[in-house]
């Protein structure tokens, strides 16, 4: 056979790199002076490698035995590195890249050693983006669920009957939202929708009384609900617009079955701890408010006398800002003269009226001199309904307004809601008489002569005599 290094002979064609049938690049095809001895461009010295294969050697095999120059392709080791020929075209039965696999300990050894690195990198790297993934789920249905609890699932709610006890105040024509907003600001239901929800599912629910509860703390909905309707029927105290506080004494003792006279007993000794303001200075009179409080078994009359003040203090808060606009000084004022209206009326109707004229009457500095002439002022004092001309004589009396000009000293009766918006907001009108002729009727005047008509009228209605010097009915 001619030498591999003959200008005549051209390389036999044989497998490619690629593997088998493959054609060898036409860059190999050319004669071999064409070129230099030793590898080509493609690392491989296919002179080489033909005559081994003539001698019928493996030229692997060979190449090891004989070794290389530095730098020269020894088939296992140089420029690419295993793991990067392994990756992209390593099979399932072992052949690399170029053809049959080093099956040398040295390359095994290698690949072995690269191969764990490989997959240390690949499995650190697969836990990495499998954690990514996962947090990024969890995070995409932890808001998922919370906007569907804000938008579509039922409002939060406790859950059983609840414990302990707190007060919470219904107050007049709440509906059933305003209703929740008390109970949940008591911390007796958790949420105003869960309130309004059960409100509306209970046809009982509009029902409800206004006035002071007794409630359990961390209660359902439904039961919050339930448990106000029940008390509807159950043991309670209402106390009217325009009792005094000694006619409030003898109900609560009454109600909570005391020997008459503790209650009055209790508010004298215990009158700096009921909350009273200053402005009151020690005088409970006025803020007894008149609303409906739940009766608890034990309870005592301290505990009622302390709702009933606070309730009145919340409610007085803003008049002394609003006094002045109808010429009183102070919200105690205000009190007191809404006291005295509340005495005087009957019909709430008329209230706006019967306010118009006691202020013009304290405005008055001429016919009636800032002289408001009740009898409620004195019978207030008394303690009585009925009066003589002595009572009405006597000017020491200081709740004795016929003689006295201006408001008494304090108020006397625990007025309500009515006469105190009917008081900071009187009709128009020039009246300075009115007489409340039944609870219905109201007569206003504003000259003498008719209002004492009025007022004869009245005295004979109701079986006395008729005082034309005082223009006041009288028993003698």
């Amino acid at each position: 056979m001619p030498h591999q290094g003959s200008p005549q002979q051209q390389l036999p064609q044989q497998d490619a790199p690629g593997g088998p049938g493959r054609a060898v690049p036409a860059e190999q095809k050319q004669p071999a002076a064409a070129r230099p001895a030793g590898p080509g461009p493609d690392g491989i010295d296919w002179e080489a490698e033909a005559a081994a294969l003539e001698a019928g050697a493996d030229p692997v095999g060979a190449g090891e035995e004989a070794g290389h120059a530095e730098g020269e392709w020894d088939g296992h080791e140089g420029e690419y590195a295993e793991d990067e020929y392994r990756g992209d075209g390593a099979d399932e039965d072992g052949d690399g890249f170029l053809g049959e696999e080093d099956q040398s300990r040295e390359a095994k050894k290698k690949r072995k050693e690269n191969g764990k690195k490989s997959g240390r990198r690949n499995g650190g790297a697969c836990l990495l983006v499998a954690l990514v993934l996962l947090g990024a789920m969890g995070g995409a249905g932890w808001w998922g669920y919370g906007f569907y609890k804000d938008h579509f699932g039922p409002p939060p709610d406790f859950a059983g009957p609840g414990t302990g006890s707190v007060k919470v105040e219904i107050k007049q024509g709440a509906a059933g939202s305003q209703m929740g907003l008390a109970l949940k600001q008591a911390g007796v239901v958790k949420s105003v929708d869960a309130f309004s929800k059960a409100c509306d599912k209970n046809v009982k629910c509009s029902t409800i009384q206004p006035g002071t509860y007794s409630m359990p703390t961390e209660m359902s909905a439904d039961g919050a609900v339930q448990f106000l309707v029940d008390a509807n029927g159950g043991e309670k105290l209402i106390v009217q617009e325009g009792l005094t506080a000694a006619a409030t004494y003898v109900k609560i003792d009454d109600k909570l079955q005391l020997p008459k006279g503790t209650t009055a007993a209790v508010a004298k000794e215990q009158v700096a701890t009921l909350g009273l303001p200053p402005y009151a200075n020690g005088n409970i009179e006025g803020f007894l408010w008149p609303t409906r409080y739940s009766i608890t078994e034990g309870m005592k009359p301290e505990e009622l006398l302390k709702q009933m003040v606070k309730n009145a203090v919340d409610r007085y808060a803003s008049l002394d800002a609003e006094a002045s606009k109808i010429g009183l000084k102070t919200g105690y004022e205000v009190v007191i003269e809404a006291s005295i209206l509340q005495a005087e009326g009957n019909n709430p109707e008329d209230f706006a009226k019967m306010a118009r004229t006691i202020q013009n009457r304290l405005a008055d500095k001429g016919k009636v001199n800032g002289k408001l002439g009740m009898d409620t002022t004195l019978q207030y004092a008394l303690g009585r309904k009925t009066l003589d001309k002595k009572d009405i004589n006597d000017a020491s009396n200081k709740y004795n307004t016929y003689y006295n000009a201006g408001l008494p000293p304090t108020p006397i009766s625990n007025p309500g809601d009515a006469a105190l918006k009917a008081t900071l907001n009187p009709a128009d009108g020039k009246w300075l008489y009115f007489i409340a002729m039944s609870p219905t009727k109201t007569l206003f005047a504003d000259t003498d002569a008719e209002h004492a008509k009025n007022v004869e009228s009245y005295c004979l209605a109701a079986g006395q005599k008729f005082d034309a010097a005082s223009v006041h009915c009288t028993t003698k």
